[in-house]
């Protein structure tokens, strides 16, 4: 197993950007096509028919056969366009899909489908579960709403919900004795469902390690303290504020600097030089203290912009010490550092390598954003995405934004969306 995950990496590896992102949208609309399957008990297609994929009608009149699900996916990442169909050729070729066409009222209708290599490739590259779903008796939504069930019988009360077709359906009919009942103000956990979320949480914390879970031993057996979030919150706060502040010192900067390039207004005809004069006068000093404020402005600007690339700086460094310690199950707290409203004087570190998960969906995007933020971006590997919607071309800026730290933020949200509420943790540490 592990020989066959190395080589459908390194097909993975071996597309480029264009090729993989396309490849990820098959991918992600064939794992929905498999869940719809499993719960339509009345669907006895073949799995050949089942997981073929609408990619593009012909002909191609969209305003008329309107975008395939496919099509649609690939405008939001900025790979549809008319490289489409040279793209899947590609990936035919490498044999990552196989390509059809059936007939419609108007035409026909192109599709795909992914083969085992495919699949393979795809989970490696792009899935947070490289190796596969972990098995679990409750699937995710299942679970998620049982750990709410558990959370309002801590709170001694009951899930005040109307109806719900998850517990009705699964919960409650699949499950003898059942995990749960109904009640006049909505729904409660059984003595069973207590059982079971105790008896299953390791397994379904491996299986959903996305879904927050409280640990049935209380908050002292949680594998991630909640003060490392709370940290990363505070560190994200003051980053947000003091952009808001740089942003607002911009504006102003420049509606004072239009101000002061005003022209002065036309004088009506006919008035007395003394009073146009005045009117010259007003105009004069209304541009210079507009050009004063400019200049005061520009320079809160300077100052923010350097409190704002600190605050970025050092949440990502905070956000980079809670990701390694999860990636080795370490205590986050003994190496984070609350945010400071006052910006060091001294030289600050290197920003460190994100550690390496070994998954490749995390990792990936990690060292791309790490690139980036310590200036030096990896090369594009092929062309640039372009998006298009139904109103035309337009281009997708990959560049970093214009506003301080920007490449160092998106480094630390990225890092703090995994590890928050011990999410990696459970991923990597499924059995604690």
């Amino acid at each position: 197993m592990p020989a066959r995950t190395s080589k459908a990496l390194e097909t993975w590896h071996e597309l480029n950007d264009r090729q993989q992102g396309t490849l990820a949208v098959i991918y992600n609309l064939d794992q929905a096509a498999e869940a719809s399957r499993r719960s339509d008990w009345y669907d006895n297609r073949p799995a050949s028919e089942w997981r073929q994929i609408d990619f593009a009608h012909e002909p191609a009149l969209r305003d008329v056969f309107g975008w395939t699900m496919l099509q649609e996916r690939l405008m939001w990442r900025g790979w549809d366009n008319q490289g489409n169909g040279s793209t899947m050729a590609a990936l035919e070729r490498r044999g990552l899909i196989a390509r059809d066409s059936k007939p419609t009222r108007w035409g026909r209708m192109h599709t795909v489908r992914l083969t085992r290599e495919g699949r393979a490739a795809a989970r490696a590259g792009a899935s947070l579960t490289p190796d596969g779903p972990r098995k679990a008796a409750l699937g995710r939504r299942s679970w998620e709403v049982l750990a709410l069930l558990w959370q309002a019988h801590q709170r001694g009360k009951p899930l005040k919900w109307g109806y719900s077709t998850t517990i009705e359906r699964v919960l409650i009919d699949k499950h003898v004795p059942p995990l749960a009942r109904a009640v006049t103000d909505g729904y409660e956990i059984t003595e069973r469902g207590l059982d079971f979320y105790r008896e299953h949480y390791a397994a379904h914390t491996a299986a959903h390690p996305d879904v927050r879970a409280p640990h049935p031993d209380g908050t002292d057996a949680e594998p991630w303290p909640p003060e490392a979030d709370q940290l990363l919150r505070r560190h994200r706060t003051l980053y947000c504020r003091l952009l808001a502040a740089w942003k607002a010192a911009r504006n102003a900067r420049e509606s004072a600097e239009k101000e002061a390039t005003a022209p002065p207004p036309e004088a009506p005809a006919g008035l007395p030089a003394a009073v146009v004069a005045q009117a010259e006068v007003r105009h004069k000093l209304w541009c210079e203290t507009a050009q004063q404020r400019a200049t005061l402005a520009a320079q809160h600007m300077e100052d923010l912009r350097h409190r704002t690339e600190h605050a970025a700086r050092v949440y990502a460094i905070t956000a980079i010490a809670a990701f390694s310690a999860a990636t080795a199950r370490a205590n986050p707290l003994d190496s984070m550092t609350p945010p400071s409203p006052e910006p060091d004087t001294w030289d600050e570190p290197p920003l460190a390598t994100p550690t390496k998960t070994g998954i490749n969906a995390i990792d990936a995007e990690a060292a791309k954003l790490h690139a980036a933020a310590v200036g030096q971006p990896l090369k594009r590997r092929g062309p640039a995405p372009t998006r298009r919607t139904r109103r035309g071309h337009v281009r997708v800026d990959e560049t970093p934004p214009v506003e301080p730290g920007a490449a160092m933020y998106a480094l630390a949200e990225h890092l703090r969306e995994h590890v928050k509420d011990g999410a990696l943790v459970r991923r990597l540490h499924p059995t604690g």
